[in-house]
């Protein structure tokens, strides 16, 4: 019963993961400038919350740059490593 308990907290981080990811590649689709900088103000809060790490913050240059402007910004250059 663990073992099926296991996989299935896996099963469901995978899915939140894709989910995730399926979103963020459909709003970045969009290619708005307003859009970057919103979804990258998502991640600046995460970050800041220690929800997430920069690391987290998907591969896409536009937003990784954003990211990293905004908690060099909000004097916190630290987390942008």
């Amino acid at each position: 019963m663990k073992r099926l308990k296991g996989a299935f907290k896996a099963f469901l981080l995978w899915a939140k993961e894709a989910v995730e990811s399926c979103l963020l590649d459909l709003l970045l689709s969009l290619k708005g400038g307003e859009t970057i900088m919103a979804i990258a103000t998502i991640y600046v809060t995460l970050i800041m919350e220690g929800d997430k790490i920069f690391a987290q913050v998907p591969k896409q240059d536009k937003l990784r740059t954003e990211v990293k402007r905004q908690l060099e910004v909000l004097g916190f250059p630290e987390l942008a490593q």
